[in-house]
């Protein structure tokens, strides 16, 4: 409010100069010192009584624009544990540092859905995690984790994308999901350190196939498919985490404004439970690029990766000493300052996978038209292709025949935030040819997602 105000006495002083210069042109020069410190005190009086009329007069549309400026500010000092989590990845926190967030579910089948009966379900998940920071570039971070619930999934057939990513540990009890230390290295200088270290258990996808507008359960799409790329097989145990080992490098110097490159390498036990971490490990090299548009962000990722668990050949059981390979992209891109739209496409070894194709494509908006700077609505589109090995053997191995190209899958959201620590997000998806089935009915689901950060 002050720079307004600022700007707008400079820009009355230098118009109101401008006129005067005008008109005293003509006058005599002799004297002209006195006349010119008594306009501008003439002058700055003025300006303060228009000001004072101006402020008045725009008062309400003031107060909205600051009401306004304030949500956004409060809006982007929200956390949950995947903000918190990179944050500690990508700079070293002052201080100890605490955070977490309740989320609670509740998820339904549609009466729609023919042949599923009208079904609903709740579930919750809560996190709490811990940033400290160690050394003079390191912090070492630890997350907690509770939850409860299997949601709608033993409802619904065989699908290939689940309806809840935030579905984990169904027990009551306290479970170290991560515990790992992050470091960077002055190379090439102090004030330019590209090369970083991380080590410890932790989450894959914290590092690898992220993305701007699809990438947390918690606040943003709820279906697998838009969290991470179902086309990759993430290491580690049945949620994903495990030991492991990764090395970064930035390619560009923090002084380049332009284009920001960096890869990553990551090495993570195959299983997650901690026995012959090094025997069948996953691996994954990623490249980003951060592009920006006109000023509007923009990151462009592309990686391959290998699963070396033991992998059966879908059609010739005596072949289970395979591996699962494959690639992807990640894209996201602002094309205005509300709107963010995003994009993966993904690839595996039909050898070993039920579909070996997985393209997903959305936008998210952020509320400002409707001065809600802080809500956001998001869309997305999925599909993912039927192998043609699992085509031939889907009777055998489920029991139906996934007679259908691709499982579409799709999704819409609308997050809300009541305060600053309560956000309510309803949900709807609908998924066609569950499975790879075309024989099977439609499935629509309607949900909502309360959480509360602190």
């Amino acid at each position: 409010m002050r720079v307004i105000r600022q700007m707008f006495g400079l820009l009355v002083v230098v118009v109101s100069l401008a006129v005067f210069s005008a008109s005293a042109g003509a006058d005599d020069i002799q004297g002209a010192g006195g006349s010119i410190e008594r306009r501008l005190g003439e002058l700055e009086k003025k300006t303060l009584e228009l000001e004072r009329e101006v402020m008045e007069e725009h008062k309400p549309l003031l107060k909205e624009m600051g009401e306004h400026i304030t949500t956004l500010d409060v809006g982007l000092d929200m956390v949950d544990y995947r903000t918190g989590r990179i944050k500690a990845l990508s700079e070293r926190v002052d201080k100890m540092s605490v955070g977490g967030d309740l989320s609670l579910f509740l998820q339904g089948i549609g009466s729609n859905s023919g042949g599923y009966g009208e079904k609903a379900d709740a579930s919750y998940s809560a996190d709490l995690f811990i940033v400290i920071p160690t050394g003079p570039y390191g912090n070492t971070y630890f997350r907690g984790d509770i939850g409860q619930g299997d949601g709608i999934g033993p409802f619904m057939p065989p699908t290939f994308s689940g309806p809840n990513a935030d579905l984990e540990f169904n027990a009551p009890s306290f479970e170290l999901a991560e515990a790992w230390y992050s470091t960077e290295f002055a190379i090439p200088d102090v004030k330019d350190r590209r090369l970083a270290l991380i080590m410890g258990k932790m989450d894959p996808t914290a590092l690898f196939d992220a993305n701007a507008a699809a990438n947390s359960e918690t606040s943003q799409f709820m279906a697998d498919i838009f969290v991470n790329n179902t086309a990759i097989e993430f290491g580690g145990d049945a949620n994903g985490y495990g030991p492991g080992l990764s090395v970064g490098y930035r390619f560009t110097s923090i002084y380049d404004k332009g284009m920001r490159v960096a890869g990553r390498v990551g090495m993570f036990e195959g299983d997650g439970d901690f026995r012959d971490v090094m025997d069948r490990p996953f691996l994954i090299a990623e490249l980003d690029a951060q592009v920006p548009f006109y000023g509007l962000k923009g990151n462009w990722r592309v990686y391959g990766w290998v699963n070396n668990n033991r992998h059966t050949d879908l059609l010739d059981p005596g072949r289970d000493n395979l591996s699962n390979h494959g690639w992807g992209i990640s894209l996201d891109q602002q094309v205005s300052s509300d709107i963010t739209l995003f994009a993966r496409y993904g690839v595996q070894d039909r050898d070993v996978s039920r579909f070996d194709r997985v393209f997903t494509a959305g936008a998210q908006l952020i509320g400002n038209d409707w001065r809600r700077a802080n809500d956001a609505i998001g869309i997305a589109y999925g599909a993912s292709r039927v192998s043609s090995k699992f085509k031939e053997a889907s009777v055998a191995l489920d029991g139906y025949p996934a007679d259908a190209l691709h499982e579409h899958y799709v999704e819409a959201y609308y997050r809300y935030w009541a305060n600053a620590n309560l956000s309510i997000s309803p949900d709807v998806q609908y998924i066609r040819n569950p499975g790879g089935d075309d024989g099977k009915s439609g499935i629509f689901i309607y949900g909502v997602r309360v959480q509360t950060t602190f």
